[in-house]
């Protein structure tokens, strides 16, 4: 495939779903269809020998005492242990793709990928209607040298979540809010 469209992590998720599943699955029928299968088969039959050719070799180590689960085992982590990871890494890159600047590549990350996020109250305070239009989500928050702020200060954290989903009714039934850690006093509210 030539053309900048044939580097694309979209052109990859149908190279994988219309070649590489189905040479799987049609390697699989073929051995379940081979009575008495042994290892020199499933090493035979392996449609990926052309892609593994430089991994170290032999791929399939056969000897006398190899048995046909030893070499499937071989089998299966060259496809799912590799090929099926190596398309997955791409399907999880496909939205760097479309999204085009670093400012949304960046919220892409905040709200998607982030397990930890750290901002001052007022930082939170500046930019609540921007993470709230992002559907910010959270489940603890940790609010260092809380003894420094009022005590109103420390909801301004909880209302970056939209109020129309649940979220921001904070300790009731349908929140996802879990915890408020106040690490200056090191007691946490649980709800």
């Amino acid at each position: 495939m030539s053309g900048d469209f044939g580097y694309t992590c979209d052109t990859a998720g149908h190279f994988f779903r219309y070649h590489i599943e189905p040479a799987w699955e049609k390697y699989l029928k073929l051995l379940s269809g081979t009575p008495n299968a042994s290892a020199q088969v499933v090493a035979a039959l392996f449609p990926f020998k052309a892609y593994f050719a430089n991994a170290p070799q032999p791929l399939f180590p056969i000897s006398t005492t190899t048995t046909f689960a030893e070499a499937m085992e071989i089998a299966n982590g060259c496809f799912k242990g590799h090929l099926q990871n190596v398309f997955d890494q791409l399907e999880e890159m496909r939205a760097f793709e479309l999204v085009r600047t670093g400012w949304d590549r960046g919220n892409y990350l905040l709200t998607k990928e982030a397990k930890i996020i750290a901002m001052t109250c007022t930082h939170a305070a500046l930019k609540r209607p921007e993470l709230v239009e992002l559907a910010f989500k959270y489940d603890n928050i940790i609010l260092e040298e809380a003894a420094q702020i009022l005590e109103v200060e420390t909801f301004i954290p909880m209302l970056l979540q939209n109020t129309d989903d649940g979220y921001a009714d904070v300790w009731g039934a349908s929140t996802n809010f879990r915890k408020q850690c106040l690490a200056s006093q090191t007691r946490c509210l649980d709800r």
